[in-house]
């Protein structure tokens, strides 16, 4: 009797010694798991906001501009400043003979070069202001343009008779510019389209459209500080209009059965909230239905909901 006795309290021991330890791993079990959804949960406030849609470009640009010669050798005296406006006639530049100070040599040595247009001097050239002008974008062979790299020189203190000291640029004149872009089957030519330029959003209308290069020529609405002594730059295209309301990532989005929307944190409890997307881009959609501040889950998984958010809210 004892015998079985003390086998029954055995086997009572070893059951309850093992439901003992599956109740700690079950709890180490749920207390891990919490903490690695908690870890891998990425949560961002629904902001008021505004989605764009800018597609990066190369420009060639185009300027009227006039290489200006130097009449003889010697030092090179600049008048006024980089970019500065001068008159049509007026001195921008003075050579004195080497071996004299500029300012001790006689009227007579020194040689005066006027500027053959009005506009803005500036001291660097790159021999590629008689090709790329707006008038020859029109009509030139485009792949050229690509194929021009030009060579870009700063003025030294002494010159050559017969180099290029520098440059007048019309400032008057509106830019022009190739811009690499594909496709184009959705633009006309004489249509008006902006580009983020430097900063500054500018509207230019298609002047030309062109399938190798793929491609477009435009015509800015002015002149492009900026575009005489930087000709190839990457602007962005502003393909559609912005608009406007509250933003989140475009990963918060999530579907349930056939409605979507998003997992969000009210009540310390992962809920799911349905949206209407009225706008998106690569990273942000811009929707409707969802409150400003809001928690929103940025990598949603359909094992989240009703769950309790044990996770950081941003501030």
């Amino acid at each position: 009797m004892n015998k079985k006795k003390k086998g029954r309290d055995s086997v009572k021991k070893m059951l309850g010694l093992g439901l003992f330890i599956v109740l700690l791993l079950g709890s180490l079990g749920w207390v891990y798991r919490s903490h690695w959804i908690a870890g891998s949960i990425s949560v961002e406030l629904a902001k008021a906001g505004s989605i764009d849609h800018n597609v990066k470009v190369n420009a060639v640009f185009a300027n009227e501009e006039y290489p200006i010669q130097s009449p003889a050798a010697g030092k090179v005296k600049f008048q006024g400043k980089e970019a500065q406006r001068f008159r049509r006639g007026e001195t921008v530049a003075e050579i004195y003979p080497e071996g004299t100070d500029p300012g001790a040599s006689s009227a007579k040595a020194t040689a005066y070069v006027s500027a053959p247009i009005g506009g803005l001097l500036y001291q660097e050239t790159d021999g590629l202001e008689n090709m790329l002008t707006p008038q020859n974008l029109l009509t030139m062979d485009l792949s050229k343009v690509l194929d021009q790299k030009g060579n870009s020189k700063s003025q030294t203190d002494v010159v050559q008779a017969g180099t290029a000291l520098g440059k007048m640029v019309n400032n008057l004149t509106p830019t022009a510019a190739f811009i690499e872009l594909k496709p184009t089957s959705n633009l006309t030519k004489g249509q008006t389209i902006k580009f983020n330029v430097g900063g500054q959003v500018q509207s230019a209308k298609i002047m030309r459209k062109s399938d190798q290069p793929q491609g477009i020529v435009v015509r800015f609405s002015q002149y492009l500080e900026g575009t005489a002594n930087h000709r190839v730059q990457e602007v962005s295209w502003i393909s559609q209009p912005e608009v406007s309301g509250v933003v989140i990532s475009k990963s918060a989005l999530y579907t349930k059965g056939e409605e979507q929307g998003v997992l969000v944190i009210q009540d310390g409890i992962y809920q799911f909230r349905k949206v209407k997307v009225i706008d998106e881009n690569e990273t942000l959609a811009c929707v409707e239905k969802l409150p400003q501040g809001i928690p929103v889950v940025k990598n949603p998984r359909s094992d989240l909901e009703g769950l309790t958010a044990n996770v950081k809210i941003p501030s």
